[in-house]
């Protein structure tokens, strides 16, 4: 009997970063990908959208690739997908609540709107060409997160998915641990594990804590109360709703993704909210403040969100008043300090108390703890360990964790995004890589934003930018009317202001100087324009804005 093909895991992101998941299981002729999310741009990234993985490879393996199994309904595991599913036009595998949610993403896209969704149940096993996959359901922020022991040819691999070990869950779905440990003892080759919170020490707190923890501002609030977290974060609605019902206020929703978030969580029973309790902002707005509460979304300060608008005193039916609190009962993901900073701040000018990690217990993670982590190894106990879920640091410490719980030094691998590792009898081994990286989306544009636009709009934002704009003779090639010029962010020298009649003279000389031909070559003579203007504005400003020539022939 001849050797299965070797199993080969690539990732095409989340390894090395925060976002982006995807991870890529393949065998001979077929491939299935673990998660595709996205995530949202780093400063640098100007008027940038969103950022999605690189799945050329994924194009290239034709009808190879067989499928996407998501392991849970967060951005950064699902989100790419509407902009990848039409070129790849493969179906995807999803527990009911993550399913439906994507549904919904998909009605947005148009060429999306097609793609084939089947629904596994949490606990459930089914196959995906020749890939045997068992779901096992873990306690996560978020409704229905499973690991996913994947079986082929008799290997067996574990993808984590995003967990955390929580021995008191709200709603009483306690992680798969027996399972984990039957499956350990079958025998794993490979744990892939969320190495999110590898530096944190302990355990995560329990999500029944939360309600401790909130429970003192329903008591001591004398007007209205605002509650912000994570749109997808159901258990932590259900606290609220829970608390609301003991204190007799009504609640608001106000933020598009919580009211469709939490409809569906509705209907598929994850979060039951009595109908007397729920009204409208508008009808809230008539109640007497004590009251009320609102959830509201805007827990990272997103600039058009529902937060954001009430701080800046922008939302119709929402103007906060002393005597009103505002508890931000989610974690400051890294990058989204300044803004989030700004609407505390805003919060605190309109007289409101603001509570916020740092300065009270509101929250508790999703993610693993160290403590948990190790378990979760010692469970499965691999022959192989693939820290993933982590920017590089994060992928060092669990790959050490994972060697004092037994795991071979030279068996734990730490990869990066296009890495190929390959799996078979004679045992692991790096192979490679293929093409990976980041693809940025633009409004309706995916992928037509490369590093020259983003170093252009860096440049804009840093210098201004000009137009010049003249017409020239199409006989003679002179100069008829202009240069004019219209400039934008041009900062002058603070001696005096911006001399346009000695930009003017500049290029008028410049191009007396050029020969006829060249000046009835257009693109010659944009470029020749360009440069006269760049040099005199460097030269008596000390700035490089873009120039920008406008040139019609007369």
């Amino acid at each position: 009997m001849s050797e299965p093909s070797p199993l080969r895991l690539v990732p095409l992101g989340g390894l090395g970063e925060f976002g982006l998941n995807c991870m890529v299981v393949e065998r001979g002729d077929e491939a299935i990908a673990i998660d595709c999310g996205l995530m949202f741009p780093e400063d640098h990234m100007m008027g940038v959208d969103l950022v999605i993985p690189d799945v050329s490879y994924l194009v290239s393996l034709g009808e190879r690739f067989k499928g996407f199994v998501l392991t849970h309904a967060h951005e950064d595991h699902l989100g790419a997908l509407p902009y990848v599913l039409p070129e790849l036009g493969v179906p995807v595998f999803a527990t009911p609540f993550a399913g439906g949610l994507l549904a919904g993403k998909l009605e947005e896209h148009p060429r999306a709107r097609g793609a084939v969704i089947e629904k596994y149940k949490p606990g459930a096993s089914f196959e995906v060409a020749g890939f045997e996959i068992e779901s096992l359901p873990m306690t996560h922020s978020t409704v229905e997160a499973c690991s996913l022991a994947i079986r082929s040819a008799g290997d067996t691999i574990v993808h984590s998915g995003d967990f955390k070990i929580d021995p008191h869950p709200i709603d009483g779905r306690c992680c798969s641990l027996e399972r984990l440990r039957e499956i350990g003892d079958e025998g794993v080759r490979v744990l892939l594990s969320d190495s999110t919170n590898i530096e944190q020490r302990g355990s995560t707190g329990s999500e029944s804590e939360v309600r401790g923890y909130l429970r003192p501002f329903f008591e001591s609030t004398t007007g209205r109360l605002f509650v912000t977290t994570f749109a997808s974060h159901i258990h932590r609605a259900a606290t609220v709703v829970s608390l609301c019902e003991e204190f007799g206020r009504r609640l608001a929703i106000v933020g598009r993704s919580m009211e469709t978030i939490y409809s569906l969580a509705t209907r598929s029973r994850h979060l039951r909210i009595p109908g007397e309790m729920l009204v409208s902002a508008r009808d809230a707005a008539t109640l007497p403040r004590e009251q009320i509460c609102y959830l509201v979304t805007g827990s990272q300060g997103e600039a058009r969100s529902a937060l954001s608008r009430i701080a800046m005193l922008e939302a119709r039916d929402v103007q906060p008043e002393p005597g009103d609190t505002v508890v931000f009962s989610s974690k400051m993901i890294p990058g989204n300090e300044r803004p989030i900073n700004a609407v505390i701040n805003q919060l605190y000018r309109c007289g409101v108390e603001v509570y916020y990690p740092g300065i009270a217990n509101v929250h508790v993670s999703g993610h693993a703890y160290r403590d948990e982590l190790r378990q979760m190894l010692e469970l499965v106990r691999p022959e192989y360990f693939v820290p993933i879920h982590g920017e590089y640091k994060n992928l060092v410490h669990h790959g050490r964790l994972a060697q004092e719980t037994g795991v071979p030094e030279e068996n734990c691998f730490r990869l990066a995004d296009g890495d190929v590792l390959e799996l078979d009898g004679q045992g692991c081994r790096a192979a490679g890589t293929v093409a990976a990286g980041r693809v940025l989306v633009d409004g309706m544009i995916v992928g037509g934003i490369d590093e020259q636009i983003i170093r252009d709009r860096r440049h804009i934002s840093k210098d201004g930018v000009v137009l010049v704009i003249l017409g020239v003779s199409q006989q003679t090639g002179e100069i008829i009317s202009g240069p004019e010029f219209v400039a934008r962010g041009l900062v002058d020298s603070g001696r005096e202001r911006v001399d346009y009649d000695g930009a003017r003279d500049a290029v008028v000389e410049h191009v007396a100087r050029m020969s006829r031909a060249a000046v009835r070559d257009l693109d010659e003579l944009q470029e020749e324009v360009r440069l006269a203007a760049r040099r005199y504005f460097r030269r008596t400003l000390g700035s490089r804005p873009v120039v920008v020539p406008y040139i019609t022939e007369l």
